[in-house]
């Protein structure tokens, strides 16, 4: 799944004030924060690979991340295993930690998951979303086509599209499986929406399970979540044989 060869370390990027901030406040718990320092050292990492701050290859040690983090190293080495666990990184042993990186048919299994779990929540949304929630659905693909050529704007709001469809469907379990798929996104790589042509189809097709969702059209909205997801899987796969096809033209390069 992921190489063994040393990769080239990548520069480091000191944490946002925002995460010191949420640091400093989890030292003087503040109401309603329940999380240890663990947990605040796993979103960080978590996030920081989402976003491509921490690439796919990349190594981590305990060291680094403590220090970017601006916490000791006993919380770091405790989410370190958390997300071995979950399968974002590779235990190196005395070397630290590699961040995943998913190949073809990683991919490919993992969007046959998505191809069950996706349609099923559009599936159950489609019977269970209340006025309000389909509200919202409708007022983030309204934000949404308001920045298709902006990826940073675009792919937070894809994901609320996705999460609002999950809180919609009110299934526990559910939740819980896609949760668990979703967290392995960041492995994938550059997302598909910073091509702005495959950004303006997604918000066709958000745009056509939201139409599904409001007509109660369960079987449709199930359908077109499931075509939705294969587009996506279809979109990565040509990426990846253009990328293999520049390397073998430009060994150079």
């Amino acid at each position: 799944m992921a190489t063994r060869a040393r990769t080239r370390k990548p520069s480091r990027t000191a944490p946002d004030e925002g995460a010191l901030e949420r640091i400093a406040a989890r030292r003087m718990p503040a109401a309603g924060d329940g999380r240890s320092l663990a947990e605040v050292a796993c979103d960080e990492i978590r996030r920081a690979i989402r976003e491509g701050r921490v690439p796919t290859g990349a190594h981590l040690t305990e060291m680094e991340l403590a220090g970017w983090l601006g916490m000791s190293r006993t919380p770091v080495r405790e989410a370190m295993r958390r997300l071995e666990s979950e399968g974002l990184l590779l235990n190196q042993p005395f070397r630290g930690a590699l961040v995943m990186r998913l190949d073809a048919e990683d991919m490919q299994q993992m969007f046959a998951v998505r191809e069950l779990l996706e349609p099923a929540a559009a599936a159950a949304c489609a019977l269970r979303a209340t006025g309000s929630e389909i509200a919202a659905l409708r007022e983030v693909l309204g934000r949404e086509a308001e920045v298709l050529g902006n990826p940073a704007a675009l792919i937070p709001l894809n994901r609320q599209f996705h999460d609002l469809i999950l809180e919609a469907a009110r299934n526990q379990f559910l939740k819980k499986a896609i949760a668990a798929v979703y967290s392995l996104i960041p492995l994938l790589g550059d997302s598909n929406l910073l091509d702005e042509p495959h950004a303006r189809a997604a918000h066709l097709q958000h745009l056509a399970i939201l139409e599904a969702i409001e007509a109660r059209d369960d079987a449709g909205a199930e359908l077109l979540a499931r075509s939705h997801v294969s587009h996506s899987l279809e979109c990565r796969l040509a990426r990846i044989k253009g990328n293999e096809l520049k390397s073998t033209l430009n060994p150079q390069s």
